[in-house]
């Protein structure tokens, strides 16, 4: 018996050794799975962090602002993340509720992104974190985080946005029902989409589980 059980045991590890060493389909291996760490791109490296920013305009009611939005991919920590800022808006927007939208941010889906090119249309709505600074160059912020496990919806966005000649709508609305919306635009060049799909490439490269 003890015998037996020896050899059953002898099995499961090799078998789970096999398993931890992979590789997997994508590069994913189960030891990152298991740990949480960065999964192994097909070449053996592991994918790496990058950030880049786009420059646009945010409409509120009549009036217009400039607008940055900074995409982020961070493969050990994070994964996707998109962060529009709108300089001096907390200050002029009197219709809409700041407040409601900082700290952990507002449960409900209150973001819409919408994307456009030549190959489609793709939306998705998403909560926001919010934050105001003390910087009246920088104003107030809003956070959207992708997902680290199962489907992204950033991903599919940030997908999009590699492609030249796409546009980008952000849509905010308030936490504060009767507030007006917040709404920003940004367009991507042929320069943007080869520059994100460097800086992002470690996030897009090796898809969630």
């Amino acid at each position: 018996m003890r015998l037996r059980i020896g050899v059953a045991l002898a099995i499961l590890g090799v078998a789970v050794a096999v398993l931890v060493a992979g590789p997997w389909p994508h590069g994913v291996r189960l030891s990152d799975v298991l740990t949480g760490g960065t999964p192994v791109l097909p070449d053996g490296s592991r994918p790496v962090a990058g950030s880049m920013e786009l420059s646009g305009h945010a409409t509120f009611g009549a009036g217009q602002h400039p607008a940055t939005l900074r995409l982020a991919c961070d493969p050990a920590g994070s994964g996707l993340s998109a962060v529009l800022t709108v300089p001096h808006f907390a200050a002029a927007a009197e219709g809409f509720d700041v407040a409601g939208l900082e700290g952990d941010g507002h449960a409900a889906p209150l973001t819409g992104i919408l994307v456009a090119n030549a190959g489609g249309v793709r939306s998705v709505r998403m909560p926001a974190q919010g934050a105001e600074t003390r910087d009246p160059d920088t104003g107030f912020s809003l956070t959207v985080a992708g997902a680290r496990r199962g489907e992204d919806p950033l991903r599919g966005v940030t997908l999009a946005l590699t492609q030249a000649g796409t546009r980008l709508t952000w849509t905010q609305a308030s936490p504060r029902a009767g507030d007006q919306t917040l709404t920003a635009g940004f367009s991507v060049a042929d320069s943007d989409a080869a520059a994100l799909r460097t800086a992002l490439g470690g996030c897009l490269a090796v898809p969630p589980l």
